[in-house]
């Protein structure tokens, strides 16, 4: 990586010497809470060059420290505790405030401000800071005060219920954490929204960012045709349908001859014009029943039914290497399913630097994701280690 040179001989930076790089250079933001859901969002914004203050109670520590994750997650960060129960605690706490420009918290909802520090108190110390309230149910209704994990919020928001390996199959949640992280990137987009505007207006904001309403926005059209047409009473659920698309031919996990799966996508005017006639289905425009400037069937029309079928045949028949050189070739959407071995020796992966290795403070050299989202005039980057 262009900067582990650095990494290697400056683990930790002095915190009044933080360099300056990234698109969130000067940019300060203070985080309160632990594990994943609102501090995972400081780590992507200190990757962008903001400077990042993680604070811990006492006697309630991120679980995810002495892990091989806190050393990957929380790089570029600094760490400090405080206990706000006690006024000594709660001097540190606004000092913090009136340094940041964004503070996002983790904790039961109310928790600060039945120690007197509100939104309002926040604010009179420092009138422009964004505010972000991350929690499992939100800061109000009747579930607010329910305990929350990752799988609380795939659960509540729906998106095990949408999740199965087939229609009679019971709710099925998705590794790793998806709830914990989609919610911590939510945070992220609306610490950012809030800051943008406090420097338009000249007044913070405060947000209240909830896992379950996170996981339930990611439920795309499904809703609105529940509440509009109607939904499953009972069992079989038929979007649990695991690898295989619920809705359209050609565009699901196919078994390959070698024991793989391959994702194929034949959907659209050009692959389809191009992939029925690889996996026997015809060809558009001439093969009757197949339209000129077709884009493909859903499942219940005859037709996808069989070039669904046809399809699975094709990669039931062939290897995930023979079967990416014929899709490839013809244009048409395909992906092998990765493991960890296909990601290490992946040359996109490796011209992308998306495995990177840096030294860290407790575990020495580490290999682990490097990052995301590659700014052209001003690169992330990571310049130390995990706080101890």
């Amino acid at each position: 990586m262009n900067n582990m040179k650095e990494i290697n001989n400056k683990l930790t930076q002095k915190f009044d010497e933080y360099p300056t790089f990234g698109v969130l250079q000067g940019v300060k933001v203070f985080v309160t809470g632990t594990n994943i859901a609102g501090p995972f969002a400081g780590s992507l914004m200190a990757e962008m060059g903001a400077k990042v203050l993680q604070a811990e109670a006492p006697s309630i520590a991120c679980q995810t420290r002495g892990t091989l994750a806190w050393s990957q997650n929380h790089r570029n960060e600094y760490s400090i505790t405080i206990n706000v129960a006690k006024k000594s605690g709660q001097k540190i706490f606004l000092k913090c405030i009136e340094w940041a420009d964004i503070w996002i918290e983790a904790g039961r909802p109310g928790s600060y401000a039945k120690r007197g520090l509100t939104d309002k108190v926040c604010w009179e110390h420092n009138k422009k800071l964004s505010i972000v309230h991350v929690s499992g149910y939100g800061q109000f209704g009747p579930s607010k005060d329910k305990p929350s994990y990752d799988v609380s919020g795939q659960a509540m928001g729906g998106y095990m219920y949408m999740n199965g390996v087939s229609p009679t199959s019971g709710p099925l949640k998705v590794n790793p954490y998806l709830s914990d992280y989609i919610t911590a990137y939510n945070a992220c987009i609306a610490a950012m929204a809030g800051y943008i505007g406090a420097q338009n207006t000249g007044e913070g904001d405060s947000c209240d960012v909830a896992q379950y309403d996170t996981m339930f926005r990611l439920l795309d059209n499904y809703p609105a045709n529940w509440f509009n047409k109607g939904y499953p009473k009972q069992e079989p659920v038929p979007y649990r349908t695991g690898n295989k698309s619920d809705m359209a031919s050609c565009f699901s996990f196919y078994d390959t001859k070698d024991g793989g799966a391959m994702f194929v996508a034949i959907v659209g005017q050009g692959p389809v014009k191009r992939g029925y006639p690889i996996i026997g289905m015809g060809k558009p425009g001439i093969t009757k029943g197949i339209p000129k400037n077709c884009t493909g069937f859903p499942l219940f029309d005859p037709r996808g039914k069989q070039a669904d079928e046809l399809c699975a045949k094709f990669c039931a028949e062939r290897t995930c290497d023979e079967l990416e050189e014929i899709f490839n070739k013809a244009a048409i959407p395909c992906q092998r399913a990765y493991g960890p071995a296909d990601i290490e020796k992946d040359p996109q992966y490796e011209a992308r630097e998306n495995i990177v290795e840096w030294e860290d403070q407790c575990f020495g050299k580490m290999k682990g994701i490097g990052l995301t989202n590659i700014f052209k005039k001003h690169p992330s980057q990571i310049v130390a280690a995990a706080p101890c």
